[in-house]
């Protein structure tokens, strides 16, 4: 029964990583949105990892289970209680992992947004520049009058 205890908080410990990941990501981009959108790979990268590490220790929960399961001991009311808390603690870090995740998909969305708007006045511009410039061939052709 301790190994799943541990490996339940196990899992908690790296949900709350998982969260740490995600707000500092936000914090990056609220300060330097060019440098974390260069890094954006590299966030993912690490969230997949912890993702792989999520899974193996679920693995693990999953075997103790059964185990538990295969020798027919019933859990006591104290222990009921113990994976229980462990259960609403991973419920409350993965509640907020989503809240950031959807906060963090609508700053992503508003820095594209900003950013095709700036590509569109930078196209304006050379447009505007276009106008104003002459031809390679209207220089010669000035160029040989003069």
């Amino acid at each position: 029964m301790n190994r799943l205890y541990k490996h339940l908080e196990d899992k908690n410990f790296w949900y709350t990583k998982y969260l740490a990941c995600t707000e500092a990501y936000i914090q990056a981009l609220h300060h330097a949105p060019d440098i974390a959108l260069g890094e954006l790979e590299l966030f993912y990268g690490n969230r997949e990892s912890l993702l792989k590490i999520l899974d193996g220790l679920d693995a693990k929960v999953h075997e103790e289970v059964k185990l538990i399961e295969k020798h027919g001991t019933e859990l006591s009311t104290e222990q009921h209680t113990k994976v229980r808390h462990f259960l609403r603690e991973k419920d409350g870090i993965v509640n907020r992992i989503i809240e950031l995740d959807k906060i963090l998909m609508n700053e992503i969305e508003a820095l594209k947004i900003k950013s095709e708007e700036k590509l569109k006045l930078l196209a304006k511009g050379k447009r505007a520049l276009a106008k104003y410039k002459s031809s390679s061939g209207t220089n010669e052709r000035i160029d040989k009058r003069v």
